[in-house]
């Protein structure tokens, strides 16, 4: 069970309920906030949803389930292998394309759950099942339907919802309580079509060769780099990976993903193959590898290109909105597809759940910012 650091005394308040007929109840959120204090807990009578705390992760006491937990934990889900959903938990429970992309970091032990999609683990208080989430490799969302309720609460991660051309695609999954990231909740998040930006960074990176310019393209290393990759090759272009980044890469050769052409691993101590591209992530590392290489042109492919947001490096020379998350309008379109009786949004905006309440989804975001490690947000409606 969740340790007590882990635990702040819960505060109630009270939600009003227009309708006594709990199967299609009305709920008035209009008079409470979109973010609310830590530990604080909503009660609505009638209405049964499984406890969700945030704190570091998502956990549900009842089932004494660990969701993407940065802390080591006895068990706990990692839904993919980036390191802010990942810990050397002495039990995993993932996919063998995230088992495989952490093969490096996970230490290997028998007690570790490999899960196909679709493939349940039976537990003594749920049945839990993986449903791919669209972000990267063996990215997954996990269903945990509880034997002592039957409720269906599903935990997405991070996803994306446009089909890639390396990833799983994503497959919604009816609940009744959703949990959800909301990296992207706000309404000026909304992505032009994939193929535009794609078009219009092909053309400015052909520009830029044109000149004998050396561009470089910035994306994360793991899953963002190798849709880069994929795309460029699939449109003829001469291509190197920074290590890192290439190391990935073979990974997802591994499992099975092909690739439309050949790419090596960034030389730094080469000459530059005039006409080559380099894709390599952002921050100090690749400007201490690039050094003083001249004629440098920097392209940033992500989501925050839309509001000029740069939390990490300088701004690149040529700034497009490209994401492997899903945008404002497709949280919203798929909060509508899984058609959950209630709504937890972590990560991100408030704005989402804000918005999803105006659509009449009892919706809640559980903010862990800025409080103390060992602090956390606990929602539950009894």
């Amino acid at each position: 069970m969740l340790p007590a650091s882990d635990i702040l005394e819960p505060v109630y308040l009270d939600a009003t309920l227009t309708t006594e007929n709990t199967e299609s109840a009305e709920i008035d959120w209009k008079g409470f906030p979109s973010v609310f204090s830590v530990a604080s807990v909503v009660k609505i009578s009638g209405a049964a949803c499984v406890e969700v705390v945030f704190s570091r992760g998502v956990y549900l006491p009842e089932l004494d389930l660990w969701l993407d937990s940065l802390r080591r934990r006895d068990m706990g889900v990692i839904s993919h292998a980036h390191s802010d959903h990942t810990a050397r938990h002495h039990r995993a429970v993932l996919t063998p394309g995230t088992r495989l992309l952490l093969s490096d970091y996970l230490p290997d032990r028998a007690g570790h759950v490999t899960l196909e999609f679709h493939e349940p683990l039976e537990t003594e208080r749920y049945t839990m099942t993986l449903y791919p989430a669209g972000h990267c490799l063996g990215s997954a969302q996990a269903l945990v339907v509880s034997k002592a309720t039957g409720e269906r609460v599903l935990y997405t991660g991070d996803f994306k919802a446009r089909a890639s051309c390396i990833n799983e695609p994503l497959e919604p999954a009816p609940c009744d309580t959703l949990v959800m990231e909301a990296t992207y909740g706000r309404p000026e998040y909304t992505f032009p079509p994939e193929e535009q930006v794609l078009a219009t960074a092909c053309r400015t990176l052909e520009g830029w060769l044109s000149k004998g310019e050396r561009p470089v393209v910035l994306g994360w290393r793991l899953g963002k780099s190798q849709e880069i990759l994929h795309h460029l090759l699939s449109q003829g272009f001469e291509v190197a990976v920074e290590e890192s980044a290439h190391r990935i890469a073979q990974r997802y050769q591994q499992a099975g993903v092909r690739f439309p052409g050949a790419f090596v691993p960034f030389d730094a101590h080469s000459p530059w193959r005039e006409g080559q591209v380099l894709i390599a992530p952002p921050g100090a590392k690749t400007r201490n590898l690039l050094g003083k290489t001249k004629g440098l042109r920097f392209m940033e492919l992500t989501g925050w290109a839309l509001n000029g947001r740069r939390p990490w490096g300088r701004r690149g020379d040529a700034d497009l909105p490209f994401s492997d998350h899903a945008d404002f309008n497709e949280l919203v379109e798929y909060v509508a597809r899984v058609k959950p009786k209630q709504v937890y949004t972590v990560n991100g905006f408030p704005e989402l759940a804000a918005h999803l309440r105006s659509l009449g989804y009892p919706a809640v975001h559980l903010n862990a910012k800025g409080q103390p490690d060992d602090a956390g947000t606990q929602m539950r409606m009894m």
